[in-house]
């Protein structure tokens, strides 16, 4: 069985270790520390890695790694488990999306030891948790004032990906590579097979999406060997490669239309803007057929601003209104 070690701590088969991975320093001198859990179970299997809070605001994954490390009876399973609720710590204490120093960690890996504060701590976790993986899945939510409905993020291209992909159970999968730079892009290429789960709003937990999460994680873990059981099957599947992001017109109060995981129609109303000081109003319309995966929750905007974010369906439109009971004109 391989060897894991984690900050120094070597995890044996049958253990679960709880322990602090030090990635930087305050100005205090005070070490800045990573809470990791590794679970791992007696008989040899995959090792995954399962991270939340890159970015530090976005804090519904905390939540299902916490219900993955304390809710699931592990003493049955193979491999191992790396369980880290929060990377980005330092934005997390801020309840920022970004490190003390603005910059996106989610933009630096594999990371230089040599380089800014970014690249060494994305370095650091990149060596001591990402590289003594096989598999690994991100958690993420929207960025601030935005709304995603639950998707798999993944490169399609990749075999191993894909089985992941497809294992996890969501409906909706948007084929990517991902930034350059982004956790899952880096350890990809790395020989290190990652997708993003993509659910929920910043700053906010959501419980159907913490639900799939925990259940997505499960089905990936049935699929991988580790624990038995049976994966939960979506109610449709879209592999989908296309997204447009819907922008506003005009500036003003924002009365979006659209919710996430609904489907509109090419001519549907998206959203309706008003002038805040008169009578003047602009409306905006589906230039597409598609399903919402994104919506802006900010009421105020600016020409240009992203509203709302559409994956067009063509063939799978049929597949996708029998799922959910729904075909033009029917409201359910």
């Amino acid at each position: 069985m391989k060897k894991i070690v984690i900050g120094g701590t070597e995890i044996r088969p049958g253990q679960t270790v709880p322990l602090h991975l030090t990635i930087s320093e305050l100005y205090t001198s005070a070490p800045v520390e990573l809470p990791i859990t590794v679970i791992r179970g007696s008989q040899d299997g995959p090792t995954v890695f399962i991270t939340a809070a890159v970015h530090g605001d976005e804090i519904n994954g905390v939540e299902i790694v916490r219900r993955i490390i304390y809710d699931v009876d592990h003493r049955r399973m193979n491999g191992a488990l790396i369980c880290v609720p929060v990377v980005n710590v330092l934005g997390f204490l801020s309840q920022s999306r970004y490190l003390p120093d603005r910059r996106d960690l989610n933009r630096y890996f594999p990371g230089n030891l040599k380089g800014h504060s970014a690249s060494r701590i994305a370095s650091i976790f990149f060596r001591e948790v990402v590289l003594q993986c096989d598999h690994g899945i991100d958690l993420h939510t929207a960025a601030t004032g935005r709304s995603n409905a639950p998707h798999v993020r993944a490169d399609m291209d990749d075999s191993e990906v894909r089985r992941l992909a497809r294992a996890f159970g969501a409906s909706i999968i948007v084929h990517s590579k991902g930034d350059r730079g982004s956790l899952r892009r880096a350890a990809t290429e790395a020989g290190i097979p990652t997708l993003v789960y993509e659910a929920g709003e910043a700053g906010r937990f959501n419980r159907t999406a913490t639900a799939e999460g925990v259940r997505g994680v499960l089905n990936v873990l049935v699929g991988l060997g580790m624990m038995r059981g049976e994966r939960e099957k979506p109610p449709f599947r879209v592999v989908v490669k296309e997204t447009t992001w819907i922008r506003a017109e005009r500036g003003g109060i924002l009365d979006i239309r659209a919710r996430p995981g609904q489907i509109i129609y090419e001519g549907d109303i998206v959203s309706v803007s008003t002038n805040p000081f008169g009578a003047e109003t602009n409306t905006i319309r589906a230039p597409m057929t598609g399903m919402v995966i994104g919506i802006s929750n900010s009421p105020i905007v600016n020409p240009g601003d992203a509203i709302c974010h559409v994956v067009r369906l063509r063939k799978s439109l049929a597949t996708v209104e029998h799922a959910l009971g729904r075909r033009r004109g029917v409201k359910t």
